[in-house]
């Protein structure tokens, strides 16, 4: 499996706090099935310092020299949260892609959808970036209104669940939008969005697992390898449309349906 949201490097964010303890996650990630791993730092969001992609660069190359050559693979990325300063960073080379290529993990505030969100991503597009918005499923205002995401997705949007999410660790609301997003052909990846090796850990197989459930083990199995590998290589991501809110989900029977036995 390919990992591409960890906050795995020691001492940047309010991931790992030490060497050892990213030693100790890249164990646990190994052990999990997990043999690389993208290394996203915040950006704008007050928990980092907004780091460079030269220091990225060089954290990614020290955590990887003390992993060794024939452990975990680690490469350099950002988590971006929503500012109007992206923009500008990316035209002036100051964000560090997924493994420097051309897709962008963003996220969004946890209780609001910000205004502009549509209008940030289309110039992202327009600039050649393909922005993955992370775990959105965690977000307040899309609990109540999961139809947002699909309009992303359908602008160009990629989408990225939290495997804890679909397993119901970040609770009901974060699971039973995770589960909605699924159903709805709204995500294209699962990853561990891992922070700490007790809480938090870089465990991917169990969030597949439970999307398994949900979409059977092929497609479940893309959100956690095909995709991610397209994403860390710059390739296309072949992704089904996402399915309207509102509309009766293949295999599933509508309420007045079930009336009119259909």
């Amino acid at each position: 499996m390919i990992d591409i949201h960890s906050h795995i490097l020691p001492q940047l964010d309010d991931g790992a706090k030490s060497m050892e303890e990213a030693l100790e996650m890249a164990r646990i990630a190994t052990s999990d099935g997990i043999h690389r791993m993208v290394c996203t730092p915040h950006m704008f969001n007050g928990i980092s310092s907004n780091p460079e992609p030269s220091e990225v660069l060089d954290r990614v190359g020290a955590l990887q020299e003390a992993i060794g050559k024939e452990g975990l693979r680690v490469m350099p990325g950002n988590e971006v949260h929503f500012s109007h300063q992206i923009i500008e960073k990316v035209r002036t080379g100051g964000l560090t892609t997924v493994n420097r290529q051309n897709y962008m993990l963003v996220e969004f505030p946890t209780l609001t959808v910000p205004v502009g969100a549509k209008e940030l991503f289309e110039e992202l597009l327009s600039d050649g970036v393909r922005p993955i918005l992370v775990h959105p499923e965690r977000n307040a205002q899309i609990q109540t209104r999961r139809s947002l995401v699909a309009e992303f997705v359908e602008q160009g949007v990629y989408v990225q669940l939290t495997a804890m999410s679909v397993t119901g660790e970040f609770g009901s609301a974060a699971k039973n939008c995770a589960e909605s997003l699924l159903r709805h052909n709204c995500v294209h990846f699962l990853a561990t969005d891992a922070h700490r090796a007790e809480r938090r850990p870089p465990i991917l197989s169990r969030g597949r697992d439970a999307a398994a459930a949900i979409l059977g083990a092929e497609r479940a199995g893309k959100l956690v390898y095909t995709n991610p590998l397209a994403v860390i290589t710059g390739d296309t991501i072949e992704a089904e449309p996402p399915l309207k809110y509102g509309s009766p989900l293949p295999g599933k029977t509508s309420f007045f349906g079930k009336l009119l036995g259909r």
